[in-house]
């Protein structure tokens, strides 16, 4: 789990930012019950305890800002198709759908969708057509988080 993500999720979402997506109230539980890191000395046993903690059956939360989503990674979940005993999802196969998926923010779905648009005013017809294709699929993923997405207090 990146360092401070459960801390960043619960201060967005204090915040009065609204999420969304199947994995939404795994996440909120998982942020909630992380302990703060607050800085010690590591010892020789920490790769071993890290270790241990990635291979729980609990909720490991990875930011994905390529997808630009949050996995709530659980194995027997995800659609990335992780390799047995993984303890981390493929990061490069997020796919649409994936049950441990939640997003945030759609603002930046909305900016990557008109910046792809002004690639496509200059690309030739069918590479542009697919740019296109592209923003208006970002567009319509904002247009869903925005219509299904919820506070803390709604999902709990």
């Amino acid at each position: 789990m990146p360092p401070g993500l459960p801390r960043k999720l619960r201060d967005r979402v204090s915040a009065g930012e609204k999420i969304s997506g199947p994995a939404a109230r795994r996440a909120l539980t998982a942020a909630a019950n992380t302990p703060r890191f607050e800085g010690r000395i590591v010892p020789r046993t920490f790769a071993r305890k890290a270790a241990a903690f990635l291979a729980r059956d609990g909720v490991v939360l990875f930011d994905n800002p390529d997808a630009m989503l949050i996995c709530a990674f659980k194995r027997d979940n995800a659609l990335c198709e992780p390799d047995p005993g993984a303890n981390a999802p493929r990061q490069y196969d997020c796919r649409p759908g994936c049950g441990n998926t939640l997003r945030t923010d759609t603002r930046l779905l909305r900016e990557r969708a008109a910046e792809i648009d002004q690639l496509a005013a200059s690309a030739p017809g069918p590479l542009g057509r697919r740019l296109k294709k592209n923003a208006d699929q970002l567009r319509e993923t904002a247009d869903a988080h925005d219509s299904t997405a919820q506070t803390t207090k709604a999902i709990a």
